[in-house]
């Protein structure tokens, strides 16, 4: 196995600023810890311009009914698996358009699998069981190096996938867009579950939003197409339909019945005067942009 070089790696080297970390106080390794996340927002911004190009290259693939596929090891692994999860109840996406992929499999969500992350092999054979040209594989890997995600990418680029990178290391990267997040050396040196996966989760968070902003499961700021799958959640529902045609909670709770539990389709019915079929064409019509019907000149 090829020997790996640690000084070459930005996130393992010592932070000077914490250097005493043992002997700090509570509320001094608070404030530190506090103080050093502050670095991974401003990895972000840095980083906007190619997290917007990666914006764009997902809602387009969502768009084309294509998947938006997450791959990691370790911490990496598991927000991709997290991000893909909570577009379901969030965007009320479907069971395998967007999908997270974690070294070592399911039982590595809970129970650390760290040799897995070695397998370059492994990486391509969990794309090529689920990956086609024209998906989008996000490839996260804090040092940027991981042969798993490597391995991942290179075969997803050999079919003609659209690929990406997340590192917090500057490195020669085998995708179509590298987002560099540069979280620098971590106050506990190494533990790239500190800063680097926080700038990461960042990161995930625009992409996903933004993405779905573009293809209409937003209005304005408002989480339309939420899915209310619990209590919570279908108070929310109740609420926007509230906030957004100006009935009652009682007539909201109807509407959201009467229109299958889908938000989008209860604000229709309402605002258009219009019965759950029509008003479904009528989302279809505008690929399901709420503000197009409500917002549309008179």
């Amino acid at each position: 196995m090829k020997k790996i070089d640690l000084t070459a790696i930005s996130t393992e080297t010592i932070n000077p600023k914490t250097a005493r970390l043992d002997k700090l106080s509570p509320l001094r390794l608070a404030c530190v810890m506090n103080a050093e996340d502050f670095n991974a927002a401003r990895a972000v911004k840095k980083a906007a311009k190619q997290i917007a190009q990666v914006i764009i290259l997902a809602a387009q693939t969502y768009r084309q009914h294509h998947k938006i596929i997450f791959i990691g090891a370790g911490t990496s692994g598991r927000l991709g698996v997290l991000e893909a999860a909570e577009c379901v109840p969030t965007f009320s996406t479907k069971s395998g358009e967007i999908i997270g992929l974690i070294a070592g499999g399911k039982s590595a969500m809970f129970r650390a699998k760290e040799g897995a992350e070695d397998d370059e092999k492994q990486g391509a054979e969990d794309i090529r069981r689920v990956c086609h040209a024209e998906d989008l594989v996000i490839g996260l890997s804090a040092s940027g190096r991981t042969p798993y995600v490597q391995g991942a990418l290179s075969y997803a680029q050999k079919i003609g996938a659209k690929t990406t990178l997340i590192a917090c290391n500057n490195v020669s990267a085998k995708a179509d867009v590298f987002i560099y997040l540069p979280t620098g050396a971590e106050a506990l040196t190494g533990s790239t579950r500190l800063k680097a996966a926080t700038a990461t989760k960042m990161a995930l968070n625009a992409i996903t939003t933004g993405a779905m902003a573009l293809c209409g499961k937003t209005y304005g700021n408002l989480m339309i197409d939420v899915r209310p799958s619990n209590k919570k959640l279908d108070a929310r529902a109740v609420r926007l339909i509230c906030q957004i045609t100006g009935v009652s909670e009682k007539q909201a709770q109807l509407l959201l019945k009467q229109s299958g539990r889908k938000v989008k389709t209860a604000v229709v019915m309402q605002r258009k005067n219009l019965s759950r079929a029509r008003a479904e064409k009528e989302l279809e019509k505008v690929d399901g942009f709420l503000t197009k019907i409500l917002d549309e000149k008179k």
